[in-house]
C-alpha cells in the first residue's frame, strides 16, 4: 500500500510540474529510471583539498589595550595556517580562495588581522609614456606690378619653419586586487579571499593572523573556518561558482596553559574518534534511516522523516553545544553514541574555557574527561 502511494505521489509531482513530463519524453525512460535518478543523484567529484591546523597557542597581544572596546577584555593573537592541493587539471579553473574565520560567541570580537588587502601589478616599475608632436609652418608671397608703356614686374617670397617636440612622463600601472580581507558579523569573523595571478599561486601553506579581543578569564575556545575555492564550472564556461567548500574547527589555547593545552588536544582526538566511527558505520547508519529505498524517496518528497536526523554530524561538530538531545540519536550504532557522548564531555570542558556568558558549563575544572561506557550512554539515552 505504502508502495503505491508513493508511486501516484511521484508520478502526479512529477507530470503536473512539467519538468518530469519533458524528461521521461526526452530519454523515454521507465519509471524505474526516475526513482534510481531521484534516490542516486550525480554529484560532482571535489577539485580541491583544504586543510588548516587542528590546534593554535593564542599569544598575548597586550600592545592592542589602546583597541578595547569590551569591559574586562585583553588580547590574543592566533596564527592559523591554511594549505591548497588542486586535483590535476583544475588549477586552470580555480580563480580564487576564501577562508573565513568565525568566533563562536559575541563576547569575542576581532581586533586586527594580517594580511590586508593587498593589489599588485604585473607590470614592474612605472610606466613611461611618450609623446611626440611634429610642427611644419610655410609660407609663400607672390606679386605683380606692372606700368604703363614700360612693362610689369613680378616677385616670389617663400619661408618655411619646420619644429619636432617630445613630451616623457611617468603613469601607474592599473592594478588588480591580490588579497582582499575585512571583518564579518559585527567583527566576530574575519575574512580573507585570495586571487590567483601571473605572479602567485593559490596552492600551497598560508599563514594568517587574527587578533581577537576575548574576556578577562578566557583560556581557550574552538573557532569555525571555512574555505572555499572559486571558479569556472567547465574548462569552456566563463561562469563562476563555489567549486569546493569546506568545515573546520580550530581549539585554540592560551599559550603556556598547559591545562588548557591538554583540554583543546582532548577534543581534537575526540573529534577525531567521532569522525572516525561515523565513516565506519556510515552504511550502518544510512540503513537504519532509510530502511528502504521507498524511505529514501519519501524523504526527498518531505512526506518521512528519517530515524536519524540528517546533518547530526554537523550539528555537534559545527555548532555550539550539543546540537541534538540524545534521545534523538538512539537509533545510532552503539560505539557511534559512546564516541558522540564522549566528544560532548570534551567539547563542553573545552567551550566553558571562553569565558562566555552564554555558557552556563562549569568551567573550574581542569582535569581531563573521564570517557564514558556503552552502559552509561544507554542510561543517558534512555532519560
Amino acid at each position: 500500500m505504502m508502495l503505491t502511494i508513493l508511486c501516484c505521489y511521484v508520478f502526479s509531482r512529477f507530470y503536473r510540474g512539467g519538468f518530469g513530463r519533458d524528461l521521461a519524453i526526452r530519454s523515454s525512460m521507465a519509471p524505474v529510471g526516475l526513482v534510481m535518478m531521484l534516490l542516486f543523484p550525480a554529484t560532482g567529484l571535489s577539485q580541491v583539498a583544504f586543510d588548516v591546523n587542528a590546534m593554535a597557542p593564542a599569544r598575548d597581544a597586550s600592545q592592542y589595550g589602546l583597541l578595547s572596546r569590551l569591559p574586562n577584555s585583553r588580547f590574543v593573537e592566533v596564527q592559523l595556517e591554511s594549505s591548497a592541493l588542486f586535483q590535476p587539471g583544475s588549477t586552470a579553473r580555480v580563480t580564487e580562495t576564501m577562508i573565513r574565520v568565525m568566533s563562536r560567541h559575541d563576547d569575542v570580537l576581532v581586533a586586527d588581522f594580517s594580511p590586508r588587502t593587498e593589489l599588485q601589478t604585473d607590470v614592474f616599475g612605472p610606466m613611461q609614456i611618450s609623446l611626440e608632436e611634429d610642427r611644419m609652418r610655410e609660407m609663400g608671397i607672390q606679386g605683380v606690378a606692372g606700368y604703363p608703356m614700360i612693362g610689369n614686374a613680378s616677385g616670389f617670397a617663400y619661408q618655411a619653419d619646420t619644429g619636432h617636440q617630445t613630451v616623457h612622463f611617468a603613469k601607474k600601472p592599473a592594478m588588480e586586487t591580490l588579497t582582499a580581507a575585512g571583518t564579518l558579523a559585527r567583527q566576530r569573523g574575519v575574512y580573507f579571499k585570495m586571487h590567483q595571478s601571473s605572479q602567485t599561486t593559490l596552492e600551497g601553506t598560508r599563514p594568517f593572523r587574527v587578533v581577537f579581543e576575548v574576556p578577562e578569564s578566557w583560556r581557550a575556545d574552538l573557532l569555525d573556518v571555512t574555505i572555499d575555492a572559486v571558479g569556472f564550472e567547465s574548462a569552456s564556461s566563463r561562469k563562476t561558482s563555489v567549486l569546493t567548500s569546506q568545515p573546520f574547527v580550530v581549539a585554540i589555547f592560551q599559550d603556556r596553559d598547559d591545562a588548557a593545552a591538554r583540554i583543546a588536544a582532548d577534543y581534537i582526538k575526540q573529534q577525531s574518534n567521532l569522525a572516525i566511527y561515523a565513516k565506519s558505520y556510515a552504511r550502518m547508519i544510512e540503513q537504519r534511516s532509510y530502511p528502504t529505498p521507498f524511505h529514501k524517496l519519501g524523504a526527498k518528497l518531505d512526506i518521512y522523516e528519517p530515524e536519524i536526523p540528517q546533518g547530526w554530524f554537523d550539528a555537534l561538530v559545527y555548532r555550539s553545544g550539543t546540537g541534538y538531545h540524545l534521545s534523538k540519536l538512539s537509533p545510532l550504532p552503539v560505539d557511534v553514541r559512546v564516541a558522540i557522548m564522549n566528544y560532548i564531555d570534551h567539547k563542553q570542558r573545552l567551550e566553558a574555557l571562553s569565558g562566555s556568558k552564554d555558557l552556563l558549563v562549569d568551567s573550574r575544572s581542569n582535569t581531563a574527561a573521564r570517557p564514558r561506557t556503552p552502559s552509561e550512554v544507554s542510561d543517558l539515552a534512555r532519560r
